[in-house]
């Protein structure tokens, strides 16, 4: 979205002090909620901002909707403020920010890095985290065209999906049209210029009319030409005041810029002549068009030179705003709103923001409000979905194995997944998302019994109650599924036995990463360990083969066992022994945490299935 200047601001009287910030970690699970929730109850007095005067009428919508984001939204990962906003006042460096329509809104802002002030209350260590922006007459920020736009008309592109890499994925997370509660709308995915990734947008307007017109081919080449002597002037009057008093570098730097400006003339004319027949085509550029696009002979419609033929791939539209809309944009009834958001798929608050969004927000209601009065008349803002909504979770009957297992004493933990629902997060574990943003789920696998926790790309799968610290000495075994066609070269799985100071910082370990073999052929394991207190323990990194494990069967099946005895530490693949170290681990060290790994999956069937997991007494 555009810069903005807040109209409210959240401000902390206390005297802070250097404070180590929380961990992310520590705090992503937690519902912290809002810093404030304001209710607000409208505005009496209009502001004025440059040549702009917000009324009151259009300053109590930024109220309302500030009030409807956190009735939708209550943070979690972090902690939440919302901020009434109009676009900031117009300095040296956004002097075209004046042509765009008068515009105001709200932004809720999570602040996910946070510390505690002298008062021990959390409070944000700096300004980063997400946000969620609903404005009225907004336009999309980061892709305003430069050196056409002016004071009085405002241009830009809207570069999505086409021009980036990596496209299925990025698509498929953030096409919002197959979406229940957005399908009416328009809805948009646009590129971050700098930071990468992209927004979503969704745009509610009368009608599903958008106020973001297409100029045509005649058009645009028409803005340039006129562009054309305001930015040599421009240049021009930059030499001048560069060069001061150096009239010989005066007169050459013109004389350069008298050449380049005749070429962007020329060229001009050319492409004109090219199109002639074709003007009436929407204009399809470069995601940031320049006027010295027009230098060197390029086509400014097509990739490469005018001579080259047509290739219009990774072209985006030039878009412009309805002048009819735009200058009802100064009346108290809002012409569009522009609801936005940022998140990453495996970043679990940024995924529980994007999920409150479009589950929560009553889009309809916001839309029958400003442009279909009648529907909601009397009708107070109501959520689509608790904004504390919580999955109920079913918990399935106890296998057999599990019971056994369970009631024997030398057994120190065992887990078969059997009481959790396929489909669902294994109830009493721990994932992180993947690139997908998924977590593990509980599966079943045709030809094997039971059920199996499908790990694909996710980290660090954890049992969050399991009891500290482990045996002295103890035999631990998982089994391990590998499908069929399983990339060969793909990431392994690695488990991994530490002991932690704190959680996730393992002070010791033994990390075992396993990957299938290709065709029939043994799969490899590398084994990593750090035993350094006292010295002259196991540390570094073995590679092994880990036997009878491929791709090549519909389920590739082991069973991995690790086995502590004081000093001793061995590794086996079913029953074939890949490992035998005398003096790996001090006897008296006790582990107190398990990991599972998948750190990165490149296809549909690079994926592992985990079950049976048992720590023995031995």
């Amino acid at each position: 979205m555009n810069k903005i200047i807040f109209s409210l601001c959240f401000y902390i009287s206390v005297t802070t002090v250097a404070a180590q910030e929380i961990p992310r970690s520590e705090i992503e699970d937690s519902v912290l909620g809002w810093m404030k929730v304001y209710h607000f109850k409208g505005v009496k007095e209009p502001l004025k901002v440059d040549a702009k005067v917000y009324s009151a009428a259009q300053l109590s919508v930024a109220d309302s909707l500030a009030n409807w984001v956190q009735a939708s939204y209550t943070p979690k990962g972090g902690l939440g403020d919302v901020k009434r906003a109009v676009l900031e006042k117009t300095g040296l460096y956004n002097q075209n920010t004046a042509a765009l329509p008068q515009s105001y809104g709200a932004y809720a802002k999570t602040y996910f890095f946070l510390k505690y002030n002298n008062s021990h209350k959390l409070v944000p260590a700096n300004n980063l985290g997400v946000t969620w922006g609903i404005m009225a007459n907004a336009v999309p920020s980061g892709w305003e065209i430069n050196d056409i736009s002016s004071p009085s008309q405002y241009y830009f592109t809207l570069p999505s999906f086409e021009i980036t890499t990596g496209e299925p994925a990025v698509k498929k997370q953030h096409d919002l049209t197959k979406i229940t509660n957005l399908k009416p709308y328009i809805s948009f995915w646009v590129k971050n210029v700098e930071s990468g990734g992209g927004t979503d947008y969704v745009l509610l307007c009368k009608d599903n009319k958008s106020p973001y017109l297409k100029l045509s081919k005649g058009a645009y080449l028409q803005v340039l030409e006129t562009a054309l002597p305001v930015i040599y002037q421009t240049e021009k009057k930059k030499i001048i005041e560069k060069e001061q008093g150096n009239q010989k570098n005066i007169n050459y730097f013109i004389g350069y810029l008298n050449e380049k400006n005749e070429k962007r003339i020329a060229n001009l004319k050319l492409i004109r002549e090219k199109y002639k027949g074709r003007l009436g085509e929407p204009a399809l550029v470069s995601a940031q068009p320049s006027i010295n696009d027009l230098e060197n002979g390029n086509d400014i419609f097509s990739n490469g030179y005018l001579s080259d033929p047509e290739s219009t791939s990774g072209r985006v539209p030039v878009y412009t705003i309805d002048p009819a809309m735009a200058a009802l944009c100064k009346t108290d009834k809002p012409q569009w709103i522009l609801i936005s958001w940022w998140w990453a798929a495996n970043d679990p608050a940024e995924k529980y923001l994007h999920e409150s969004i479009i589950n929560n927000f009553n889009f309809d209601y916001v839309y029958n409000f400003f442009f279909n009065p009648e529907k909601v008349k009397g009708q107070q803002y109501k959520p689509l979905r608790s904004p504390l909504f919580k999955e109920t979770v079913t918990v399935t009957e106890a296998s057999e194995a599990s019971n056994k297992n369970t009631a024997d004493p030398n057994i120190f933990f065992f887990e078969d997944f059997s009481t959790t629902l396929p489909g669902k997060t294994p109830i009493g574990w721990k994932s992180k998302l993947n690139s997908d943003g998924k977590n593990c789920v509980v599966a079943s696998l045709d030809g094997e019994p039971g059920n199996w926790v499908e790990i694909k790309g996710n980290e660090a799968l954890t049992p969050i109650q399991i009891k500290k610290p482990f045996p002295q000495n103890f035999i631990l075994s998982y089994d391990l599924v590998a499908p069929k066609d399983f990339t060969w070269g793909g990431k392994g799985l690695a488990f991994q036995l530490s002991k932690e100071t704190l959680p996730g910082n393992a002070e010791s370990f033994l990390n075992l990463r396993i990957g299938p073999g290709s065709g029939g052929a043994n799969g490899s394991a590398v084994v990593e360990t750090k035993f350094t207190s006292p010295p002259g323990y196991l540390t570094g990194t073995k590679w092994e083969a880990a036997p009878g494990f491929s791709n090549n069967k519909k389920n590739n099946r082991i069973t991995v066992t690790i086995k502590k005895t004081d000093e001793t530490l061995q590794i086996f693949i079913d029953k074939n022994k890949i490992a035998d170290y005398p003096k790996a681990i001090p006897a008296a060290l006790l582990f107190n945490a398990i990991s599972f790994t998948h750190s990165r999956s490149d296809a549909e069937t690079e994926k592992y299935y985990i079950s049976n997991i048992k720590i023995r007494k031995d």
